[in-house]
């Protein structure tokens, strides 16, 4: 069975669902200008698997339906896929297709086993059932449009399609054979240039608002060094272009900093697996990355100086009012650093960085390592030396402040280490470390922002110059009572354990 890859993009236009303009705008594009675009529309319904990986749909096209069945390969990666497709006729007895599919190929046997039990069988379907309906999954009217579209030598598969009320979608779709990675991500970056696509997210969260947090990583034991790397990579971007998608209709501050957070995260997985850092990344995507870094972390630091640090200094101020001026200043610099972050989403150069980024991770997962180190060894020895880095570290009281953020720096990347390496660690590892290290960011950060307050202040012409030196005495203050609590705190952390049994 032939494996595809396969591109996805979304476009920037939530509020129409129309693909006819998106198509137009396609069709202006130079690779597409003499391919004859086919249209088509189909009905889909998902039926319930229980095997990760797979997935199975009936589509009914034109009164004929069809069993097709979808494998997806390697870890879940936003805007890349990798996968085969089993596909076979179905009959008027639906839940007898479906046994009968099962068993005409041995890769689906397994996958599809006990798939028939979420069918209605034909006896009970009502007059206006076809028999054997899958039983509590709504059905989805698609419009398709299609095109054949020659990419440095390969035949791409490119489709626009949008199901009854929700978003388009772009694919870009080719055997995986020598050139498949080029094609697809070329012709994807063809139509970012030209037309307002971006790489799509995870599935589960197209349609969301909120922000979205990093998700729990169960990373199998037999994984790769390797292996683990991509995963991780992929859960960081789940967040990061979850929360772009999210922000999209309307960037709040918590969207800013879980944006932030996985910069955070992407940066301290560059720094645990370094030698993976290779040319194509320092090139193509290193330069755009902290572009967009510095934007988020302006950004970050305006949100918690207006809504945190000065109320703060307010509330502990005999005179609450003198500081609303300052504050009505700094809202008016943190919108303007919110807007940048916004502008930076809506841009090209975003848009060309996501996809570089995909493709770099595609790429580096269709290769394997000469010796394969598996993930649990290297999880302990990394663990083991980052702990080290701080807990050898003098009393905090005595260092000076630069000193002090680099000790917060690595217990924070101490931190993410242990959630992506959670599934091979201590019960007591994951709960209380996990916890005393986020405690010592804290505590840490605290002092951070204080310092960083009192620059932004001094810079602002609305403050006085008892505000600027209330910043300073508070600065100075926060820095003495976090450095002696982040020295409790780090004296009780206990060394990380990867479990004794693995």
């Amino acid at each position: 069975m032939t494996m595809w890859v396969e591109v996805t993009l979304q476009p920037h236009r939530s509020d129409d669902e129309a693909i006819g303009p998106l198509a137009d705008e396609l069709q202006r594009i130079a690779a597409f200008a003499h391919v004859t675009p086919a249209p088509t529309r189909y009905s889909t319904r998902e039926i319930p698997l229980e095997s990760a990986g797979w997935r199975l749909m009936v589509q009914t096209q034109e009164g004929a339906r069809t069993l097709c069945a979808v494998q997806e390969e390697g870890a879940p990666m936003p805007g890349f896929t990798r996968y085969r497709t089993f596909a076979r006729p179905a009959g008027e007895d639906l839940a007898a297709s479906l046994i009968d599919f099962a068993q005409s190929d041995d890769a689906l046997a397994g996958p599809l086993e006990g798939a028939q039990r979420h069918m209605r069988p034909e006896s009970a379907a009502t007059p206006e059932d076809d028999g054997g309906e899958t039983v509590g999954v709504p059905e989805r009217k698609i419009e398709r449009i299609q095109w054949r579209v020659e990419k440095g030598g390969a035949e791409v598969l490119v489709t626009l399609e949008t199901p009854e009320h929700g978003s388009p979608v772009l694919r870009f779709a080719t055997p995986a054979v020598n050139g498949a990675l080029d094609a697809v991500f070329g012709l994807a970056g063809d139509v970012l240039d030209a037309a307002p696509f971006f790489i799509a997210p995870d599935d589960a969260q197209e349609a969301r608002s909120e922000p979205v947090h990093a998700a729990k990583l169960d990373l199998p034991r037999t994984a790769t060094r390797r292996e683990a790397f991509v995963a991780i990579a992929a859960s960081v971007a789940a967040q990061w272009f979850g929360n772009a998608a999210a922000a999209r209709p309307n960037l709040g501050d918590e969207h800013v900093h879980q944006l932030r957070v996985a910069q955070r995260r992407l940066k301290t997985l560059l720094k645990l697996f370094r030698d993976y850092v290779d040319d194509a990344w320092n090139t193509r995507i290193a330069p755009d990355l902290k572009w967009f870094g510095d934007q988020l972390a302006d950004a970050r630091d305006w949100d918690v100086f207006t809504d945190k640090t000065l109320p703060a200094y307010a509330e502990a101020d005999d005179s609450a009012d003198r500081w609303q001026p300052v504050i009505a200043a700094a809202d008016v610099k943190r919108q303007v650093a919110r807007d940048k972050v916004r502008d930076a989403l809506a841009s090209k150069r975003y848009a060309r960085l996501t996809l570089a980024f995909v493709e770099w991770l595609a790429r580096f997962a269709s290769h394997e390592d000469e010796s394969p180190v598996r993930f649990v060894s290297y999880a302990e020895k990394r663990l083991r030396k980052d702990y080290r880095r701080i807990a050898r570290v003098p009393d905090l009281v005595s260092l000076e402040a630069h000193e002090r953020h680099r000790v917060r720096i690595h217990a924070k990347r101490l931190r993410y280490a242990l959630e992506f390496f959670r599934a091979v660690t201590s019960r007591r590892t994951r709960k209380d470390t996990a916890k005393l290290l986020g405690e010592l960011q804290t505590v840490l950060g605290e002092a951070n922002d204080a310092s960083v307050a009192a620059d932004r202040l001094a810079a602002l012409s609305e403050a006085t110059d008892y505000q600027r030196g209330f910043a300073r005495a508070w600065g100075a203050a926060s820095a003495r009572k976090d450095a002696q609590e982040g020295e409790r705190l780090l004296r009780a952390l206990h060394r990380p354990r990867v479990k004794a049994s693995i």
